[in-house]
């Protein structure tokens, strides 16, 4: 029973394990802004909300590219930042951030703090409370249900990395495999002429 209970108490504080950092932008100048990125793996159809802040109110700009690469939203010229989507593809998401208005030269730092929720952590379950009207025990009940959902889906998703790695893995040991045959296959070639040429040598050489 205790343990089934601390494994709730995991389970209860695992998806609230959000990304909150706070980094330096440095401006180098109009030939350097100084662009910062971050990169977050994510699953297909989670939930994210970032919410970032320019710390001394100089302004910056962000974009976020999927894992293809592509640029699908940015903000110019803002202290502030916030943005909720739900991924359509499992991989890499970045945000990249750059000063506005680049310096004159001088080097000059810049802090940023940027919060990253993701799946459960990102649900505002007070407002869902209130829309359906449910009571505490309710809510809890319901919102444990799509901490263990979340969490199973991402016991999917590092499965199917962990079989895609042990592929990969296993056509890189197999290649290293036949690699080593047909090194030792020129070894014994080049051996087996040393011997002929050797021979071939000293019975010129009249040596044998």
């Amino acid at each position: 029973m205790v343990a089934y209970r601390v494994l709730l108490s995991i389970l209860a504080l695992l998806p609230y394990l959000v990304m909150g950092i706070e980094f330096d932008l440095i401006d180098r100048g109009p030939t350097d802004p100084g662009a910062k990125c971050m990169l977050e793996e994510m699953n297909e159809n989670v939930l994210v909300l970032l919410d970032y802040s320019s710390v001394d109110g100089t302004k910056i700009s962000a974009k976020l590219e999927d894992p293809q690469g592509q640029v699908f939203w940015t903000l110019d010229g803002a202290v502030t930042g916030h943005y909720g989507f739900t991924t359509e593809k499992a991989g890499d998401y970045k945000i990249c951030f750059t000063k506005s208005e680049p310096g004159t030269g001088e080097e000059t730092t810049h802090k940023v703090k940027l919060d990253w929720k993701t799946g459960v952590a990102a649900t505002d379950w007070d407002n869902i409370a209130k829309r359906d009207k449910v009571d505490a025990m309710a809510m809890s009940l319901r919102e444990l249900e799509a901490e263990i959902k979340e969490i199973h889906e991402g016991m999917l998703f590092f499965r199917k990395r962990e079989e895609e790695m042990r592929d990969i893995n296993e056509s890189t040991n197999s290649r290293v495999a036949w690699l080593s045959v047909l090194s030792l296959g020129i070894c014994v070639g080049m051996s087996v002429w040393q011997l002929v040429y050797l021979k071939k040598f000293f019975m010129r050489k009249k040596l044998l």
